[in-house]
C-alpha cells in the first residue's frame, strides 16, 4: 500500500527485455486483456486495458512522460496513483531491472523478507511441493501426431456410447459389482487401488499434456506432486494462459477428467466381457479407482483442482477463488456490521449472488478439509511433531483467517452504528454462556424391549412338530406348549426296550438254573446297561415336549412353522411371556454412564409404532461393558442398528464399547403384542456444551505432552 505521505514517483526502472506481453482475448464485458508472461519464473500475469497501455510506455522511463502520452493517445485518464501501484506490484515480484543502489537495496529487503520467512514456508509448504522429473514437450510433439485421431468427434461419441454400455451392463449387475468391490477391500486389493492409481493419474496428466501440445501451449515439465506426503503426478500448464480462446484454456482444464472418465467408462464395460482371472480384476480397480477419483475429487470446484480452473475458465474468471471471498467478505461487512462496503468488482447481480454462495460453501468445505488434514498431520508424525503441526495448520488455515477478518471489523468500529456493536459485543458473550450453561439434555440409545417374565422356545433337536400353542393363547403352568417328535428317536426307543426286554427274560431263566450261574454276572451287567440306554432314549423323548414353566401367553409364534414342520435347535419357535412388567434394555457408550443413574425417568419410541412413546423408570445401570448383543434383531447383520464384529465363532459380539442400561416400562394399556427395538430417551444430569467438548481435548493434550 501506498503512503500518502512518500513523494510521488518520478523515475520508472526499465521492465526485464525478457518479459512479454501477449494478448489473451476480451473480459466478461467486452474489454481487452493481455498477459504478462515471465519466461524465466514461468509465471503470467494477467493485465487490463489501464495497465497495458502503461507498460507500452514504459520505455519512456518517468511517471508523467507516461501518463502523459496514455493520455494523449488513448481515451483513458490513468491516476499517479494508479502508475505507482503498478510500479510497486512490478517492484514486488521482480519484473523491473535494479539500475541503482536504493533499487538493490529494495531488493535486498525483499529477499531478506523472504529468507526469513522460509521457515514459515517450510510449516506450510511442506503438506505439496512439486519435483519435476521430466520435460516432455518433443516427446509431446511427436505423440501429439499419431494420436490426433483421439480428438475427433466420432471418437468422442464412440467412447460415449460404450461407457453407457458398459454403466447399463453394471446396473443390471450391481449385486455382482458389489460383491465384488466387497471382496477387494484386502490387503492385496489396496494393493491392486494402489497400481490402478497410478494408470489412471498418468492418463489423466497425459490428457491434458496432449490437450496442450494440440493447442500449441508448452508443457514445461511434468513431475510428482506431495500432497500430505502423498504422491501425485502433475503437468505444468500454466502457459494456457497464453491462448486468447478460453474454451481453449477450458479444453485443456478438462481434459485429465476426461480422460479419467473414458478410461472409467471402457474399463466398466471391458470388465462385464473378459472372463474370470487378472484382467478382469485389473480392470475393476481401474475401472472405480477411475469413477471414485474423478467424481469426487478431480470435478471439485472447492480446492485448486481440475474442477476449480474448468469453472474458472467456464466464468472466465481468474483468480475465481480471491474474487469469490473478497465478494463474500464484503457482503459480511455490510450484513453483520452495517458498513457501506462497496463490492470490489462491478458484476451482474445474478453472477455476484452465485459467488457468494459459491465463497461460502468453499469456507465450509475448506473448513471440513482442512481439519482432516490437520488430524491427519497429528496422527503421520510422532506425537509432539504431530501435536504441533496440527495446532500449526489449525491456525494457519482456519483460526488465521478468522483472527485478520476481526482484527479489519475492530478497525472499523468507530464506522459502525453503535446498535451494530452492542449486538456484536452480546453475541459472543450469549453464545459463550449457552456453551457453558449446564443443560439437560437427554440420552439417546438404541434400546429392546422384552417381558420381564418370558422365554423362547427352542426345539431341543431336529424334530417335527406334533402341537403348537396359539398365538395370543393362555397357558397355566406345567401346560404344554410344543410338541415334537424325531422318528430316529421312537425307533431308538423302541429298540432300546426290546433289547432290555430280552435281557430281562434271559437273566430270569439264567438264574433258575443252576448250570447258568456262571454267565449270571454277565447278564446282569447287559440288563443294567441296556436298562441305561432305555431310560435316557425315555429322557430324551420327554424333552420333546415343552412345558410352561410359569403362566403366561404365548407370543411371536413363528408363521411358517405349524404341525408336521421340522424345526432346528437354533430356530426360535415362540415365546412365553409372563404376567409381570416389561423391560427395556438400552445400550450408551461410555461417556454417558456418568449422566445416569437409578430412579430416571425416561422415554422409549418402538420402531413399529412411529410415534409412540411409552414412559420407563432407569432400574440398573451396568459399568461392564456389553460383549454379546442379547437377541439377533439387534445386530446389523439381521437388519438392526448396532453394527457387530465379522466373527463366525460369535456373530452377535458388539464392534463398539456399549454398556447396559434397564427400565421398566410403565404401560396404561395392553402390553406389547411382540418384543422389538427402538431408541430410549434418558433423562440425564445436566452437563455443559463446551465442557463436553473439550474433556477430549484435554485428555489428548495430557496425553501428548507426558512422556
Amino acid at each position: 500500500m501506498i503512503s500518502s505521505d512518500s513523494p510521488p514517483l518520478a523515475e520508472l526502472l526499465p521492465l526485464r527485455p525478457e518479459l512479454q506481453i501477449r494478448p489473451a482475448g476480451h473480459d466478461r464485458d467486452g474489454a481487452p486483456i493481455w498477459a504478462l508472461q515471465d519466461p524465466v519464473n514461468n509465471q503470467f500475469y494477467r493485465l487490463g486495458w489501464v495497465e497495458f497501455e502503461l507498460l507500452s510506455r514504459w520505455p519512456a522511463g518517468r511517471a508523467d512522460e507516461v501518463l502523459r502520452q496514455v493520455a494523449a493517445e488513448t481515451l483513458l485518464r490513468p491516476t499517479q496513483n494508479e502508475i505507482e501501484a503498478l510500479h510497486q506490484f512490478l517492484m514486488q515480484n521482480q519484473l523491473l531491472e535494479v539500475r541503482a543502489p536504493g533499487h538493490a537495496r529494495n531488493l535486498h529487503a525483499l529477499h531478506q523478507r523472504s529468507h526469513a520467512s522460509r521457515l514459515r514456508w517450510l510449516l506450510h509448504h511442506y503438506l505439496f511441493f512439486r519435483v519435476p522429473l521430466l520435460r516432455p514437450a518433443v516427446a509431446l510433439e511427436r505423440l501429439s501426431r499419431w494420436l490426433g485421431w483421439v480428438y475427433h468427434p466420432w471418437t468422442a461419441w464412440l467412447v460415449l456410447g460404450l461407457s453407457a454400455l458398459g454403466l447399463g451392463l453394471t446396473a443390471r449387475q450391481w449385486d455382482s459389482f458389489a460383491a465384488t468391490f466387497a471382496q477387494s477391500l484386502s490387503p492385496a486389493g489396496f494393493l491392486g487401488y494402489l497400481v490402478a492409481l497410478a494408470v489412471t493419474k498418468s492418463a489423466h496428466e497425459l490428457g491434458h499434456a496432449l490437450t496442450a501440445t494440440r493447442y500449441k501451449v508448452r508443457v514445461a515439465h511434468m513431475g510428482v506432486a506431495f500432497l500430505v506426503m502423498w504422491p501425485m503426478l502433475y503437468t505444468d500448464t500454466t502457459e494456457s494462459w497464453r491462448l486468447s480462446d478460453r474454451r481453449q484454456r477450458l479444453a485443456i482444464a478438462s481434459a485429465g477428467v476426461v480422460s479419467e472418465l473414458a478410461l472409467a467408462g471402457l474399463a466398466t464395460l471391458a470388465w462385464h466381457l473378459v472372463g474370470e482371472g487378472p484382467m478382469k480384476e485389473a480392470l475393476f480397480f481401474v475401472a472405480t479407482t477411475a469413477w471414485v477419483i474423478s467424481l469426487t475429487l478431480n470435478i471439485s470446484p472447492f480446492m485448486r483442482f481440475d474442477g476449480y480452473f474448468v469453472l474458472s475458465d467456464a466464468l472466465d474468471m481468474p483468480n475465481l477463488h480471491e474474487r469469490a471471498f473478497a465478494l463474500a467478505r464484503a457482503q459480511l461487512r455490510r450484513t453483520v456490521l452495517g458498513l457501506p462496503e462497496a463490492d470490489p468488482e462491478a458484476l451482474p447481480a445474478r453472477l455476484r449472488r452465485f459467488l457468494v454462495a459459491f465463497a461460502w460453501i468453499t469456507w465450509i468445505y475448506r473448513l471440513i478439509v482442512f481439519t482432516g488434514i490437520a488430524i491427519a498431520v497429528y496422527l503421520f508424525f510422532f506425537k509432539l511433531l504431530g501435536l504441533f503441526l496440527f495446532a500449526v495448520e489449525i491456525w494457519w488455515f482456519i483460526a488465521r483467517p478468522v483472527w485478520r477478518e476481526l482484527q479489519y471489523w475492530y478497525s472499523q468500529r468507530a464506522q459502525t452504528p453503535a446498535a451494530r456493536r452492542a449486538l456484536l459485543l452480546a453475541l459472543p458473550v450469549t453464545l459463550l454462556a449457552v456453551a457453558l450453561w449446564p443443560w439437560p439434555t437427554p440420552v439417546r440409545a438404541v434400546a429392546w424391549h422384552h417381558p420381564g417374565q418370558g422365554m423362547t422356545l427352542y426345539s431341543p433337536l431336529p424334530a417335527r412338530v406334533q402341537f403348537l400353542g396359539q398365538q395370543g393363547g393362555a397357558f397355566a403352568a406345567g401346560s404344554p406348549l410344543l410338541v415334537l417328535e424325531q422318528p430316529d428317536l421312537s425307533y431308538r426307543t423302541e429298540r432300546a426296550a426290546v433289547t432290555r426286554d430280552t435281557l430281562e427274560a434271559e437273566w430270569r431263566s439264567v438264574s433258575s438254573l443252576d448250570e447258568g450261574l456262571e454267565r449270571l454276572p454277565l447278564v446282569l451287567q447287559g440288563r443294567a446297561l441296556r436298562a441305561a440306554e432305555w431310560q435316557a432314549e425315555v429322557a430324551e423323548g420327554e424333552r420333546l415336549t415343552l412345558t410352561a414353566p410359569f403362566a403366561g401367553k404365548l407370543l411371536d409364534v413363528d408363521p411358517h412353522i405349524g404341525v408336521g414342520a421340522w424345526v432346528s435347535p437354533r430356530q426360535p419357535v415362540a415365546s412365553l411371556v409372563g404376567p409381570g412388567p416389561w423391560l427395556v434394555e438400552a445400550f450408551v457408550s461410555q461417556s454417558e454412564l456418568p449422566r445416569l443413574q437409578a430412579g430416571a425417568t425416561a422415554r422409549y419410541y418402538p420402531i413399529h409404532l412411529p410415534g409412540t412413546a411409552w414412559a420407563a423408570t432407569v432400574v440398573d445401570v451396568e459399568h461392564t461393558r456389553l460383549t454379546q448383543l442379547p437377541h439377533p434383531m439387534l445386530a446389523a447383520s439381521h437388519g438392526g442398528p448396532l453394527p457387530t464384529l465379522p466373527d463366525a465363532h460369535s456373530p452377535l459380539q458388539a464392534r463398539d464399547s456399549l454398556y447396559r442400561v434397564r427400565l421398566v416400562l410403565e404401560l396404561d394399556g395392553e402390553p406389547p403384542a411382540t418384543v422389538g427395538w427402538g431408541d430410549a430417551a434418558i433423562d440425564g444430569k445436566a452437563r455443559s456444551w463446551l465442557i463436553e467438548q473439550l474433556k477430549p481435548v484435554a485428555i489428548v493434550l495430557i496425553r501428548e505432552l507426558i512422556f
